[in-house]
């Protein structure tokens, strides 16, 4: 099979002619060209969104026990639309101290929302990724 991009000779060897542009200068594409999002480690692990996303009364209970919180995208999980939350402190560091987890597990706590306001219904320990 023949390819428009190569030319053969008398012995039926192929000579290149020209490559395709998306192949020349695609190799050449900078970073920032790939995305905004591709470059996964520029991304800060502990952004403060995680924290500042949470309600109010979560928020709040954190800041309570903690100067600077910092947490993990899976800090928080989401469930029934938001009506409740699940904290995993496992992906949880405060003011430098990850002491949240022991032997037995790390500490998980469970919110819902009621009447508007979320208010803590459950704390545990469990392995930690439950």
């Amino acid at each position: 099979m023949r390819s428009r991009w190569a030319a053969f000779t008398n012995n039926g060897h192929r000579l290149l002619l020209c490559m395709p542009p998306l192949l020349i200068f695609g190799s050449f594409a900078p970073d920032d060209a790939l995305g905004k999002g591709s470059n996964y480690h520029t991304e800060d692990r502990y952004n403060p969104q995680h924290m500042s996303s949470l309600p109010p009364e979560i928020r709040n209970s954190i800041l309570h026990r903690c100067n600077e919180p910092k947490a993990l995208h899976p800090f928080a999980s989401y469930s029934a639309d938001s009506k409740r939350i699940v904290l995993h402190f496992e992906h949880f560091i405060c003011d430098g101290d990850g002491t949240y987890c022991s032997p037995s597990g790390c500490l998980h706590q469970v919110w819902a929302l009621v009447r508007g306001h979320y208010l803590l219904v459950r704390s545990y320990y469990a392995p930690a990724g439950d």
